[in-house]
């Protein structure tokens, strides 16, 4: 039966029975093992979220918001289920008329006058407050009242807020590609990694803002803050391919020996967006005319304590950078 046939069968029994014309009709709400089981899933989950969801912001993980959105779908699933889903035995629709309540359940319709509507069940159906009130009154309560509005405004922001914040960015990921959180997610670029489809395209206007990563994902070149992340539009790869002179060796206690000699790298240049290769250049570390041979008192070593000797490059300053990526950051796209 639809809404309007129910509506004319609540209104046709309230007039036959001499209560006036209709007011208004609380939907009944379920209450089955479904809805609890939902219920139950969603409170005792809300725990795990909100856990999960503070590592994955920490940890700056891009797609933070699923938990939350898995969360907010089960919540609002049990809301629906709650309201329109099937209930056991039928769901009840009680009418509200001037001089009393009807009722109607599986294809029965039952009348009371508000005298005899005192041990009717008002509980179970939506705004059974409103109910009550209307029962305890002996007078209809209106359909737009304080209590309804302020639940359908709470209703309508919370399923705003659900969609704003975890559907609009995960379908923006799914569309668009993701959208790096700090500027050391950019390296992953340098390791294989994909490129981030929601950083600023490498064209339009000088400049183009570079970073650039060791292909172990160490920084070597970040003038960006990560607030300003998204703004990046090239990642620029370091490989070292030699070394220059010797610039120092130097032994430490326990018969470690470190030997420092010039690196030389070759820089290749993607965008940001696409991983497309832009180009590339060659850039060299401080020699032995820029460095003092000074060894450092102390080195890191490993645990195992297995390394007795290496080899060291030193990596260019950031003014190096900047000198060999301005063609690239200054000049025209490529």
């Amino acid at each position: 039966m639809g809404p309007r046939q129910r509506r004319r069968e609540l209104a046709e029994a309230a007039q036959s029975a001499g209560l006036g014309a209709l007011v208004r009709i609380h939907r009944g709400h379920g209450a089955g093992a479904v809805v609890a089981g939902l219920g139950l899933v969603v409170a005792i989950g809300s725990v795990p979220t909100a856990i999960a969801v503070l590592i994955m912001r920490s940890e700056a993980v891009t797609t933070w918001q699923w938990p939350l959105l898995l969360w907010s779908a089960l919540a609002g699933l049990a809301f629906l289920a709650g309201h329109v889903g099937p209930v056991s035995g039928g769901r009840r629709w009680v009418g509200v008329a001037h001089g009393g309540l009807v009722t109607w359940q599986r294809g029965s319709v039952r009348t009371a006058k508000w005298a005899e509507a005192g041990g009717l069940p008002a509980d179970g159906v939506c705004c059974a407050g409103d109910l009550r009130a209307a029962i305890e009154r002996r007078a209809a309560v209106g359909t737009w009242t304080r209590r309804r509005l302020t639940g359908l405004t709470v209703t309508v922001l919370a399923t705003a807020a659900a969609t704003w914040f975890t559907a609009v960015p995960i379908a923006a990921h799914v569309l668009l590609g993701e959208r790096p959180l700090k500027v050391a997610q950019l390296a992953r670029m340098c390791e294989g990694g994909r490129s981030f489809g929601r950083t600023a395209a490498y064209e339009g206007a000088a400049p183009h803002p570079a970073v650039v990563f060791t292909t172990a994902g160490f920084g070597g070149y970040e003038p960006v803050s990560d607030d300003e992340v998204a703004t990046v539009q090239l990642v620029g790869c370091a490989v070292l391919i030699g070394e220059g002179p010797a610039i120092k060796s130097c032994d430490y206690e326990g018969g470690y020996h470190r030997e420092t000699y010039q690196g030389r790298y070759l820089v290749e240049v993607y965008e940001a967006q696409t991983a497309r290769h832009v180009g590339s250049f060659r850039i060299d570390g401080p020699g032995p005319d820029q460095l003092e041979a000074k060894c450092a008192p102390s080195i890191l070593v490993p645990e195992s304590g297995d390394v007795q000797s290496d080899r060291a490059h030193t990596d260019p300053d950031e003014g190096t950078y900047r000198t060999h990526l301005a063609p690239f950051v200054d000049g025209p796209p490529r």
